[in-house]
């Protein structure tokens, strides 16, 4: 009986950790690429084309093309339900259109294409100024 429920478990989370090691393995090749504005590619890429191909990569779902229209596109969630893979939304000053997305990895963290000087990276919801900037979230 024990083998059984052991060999059931492993099933289990093997299939539920296949997703998210599909996130990771998406994320550790992504980290570090640099950001660009309208970019969409390794060679530079900005926050919400970031999402938008994360997004058909690893869950096979089709984003807008910029960050308003994917909170637009998206159902409202509270911070305190966030779960793995949902899209945060940050006011943003330094972007022309006023908007910052990432998706959220769990344990307060997002990856986000943050700007020229940083690239892809992963930040902390309770850091600043994400902390300050922090809009909402969403999920498909």
């Amino acid at each position: 009986m024990k083998k059984i429920l052991l060999v059931l478990f492993l099933s289990l989370s093997t299939l539920s950790y296949g997703q998210t090691k599909t996130l990771d393995s998406f994320v550790n090749e992504w980290l570090g690429a640099p950001y660009r504005l309208g970019g969409n590619s390794k060679t530079g890429i900005d926050c919400s084309q970031f999402t938008k191909r994360l997004y058909k990569e690893v869950y096979s779902e089709q984003l807008e093309n910029v960050a308003w229209r994917q909170w637009n596109q998206t159902k409202r969630i509270l911070k305190a339900g966030l779960e793995i893979g949902d899209i945060v939304f940050f006011n943003s000053k330094l972007s022309p259109s006023g908007w910052h997305c990432g998706i959220y990895i769990g344990n307060n963290k997002f990856v986000h294409a943050s700007n020229r000087r940083e690239g892809v990276i992963i930040s902390d919801l309770n850091s600043y100024p994400y902390n300050r900037s922090y809009k909402g979230a969403g999920r498909l």
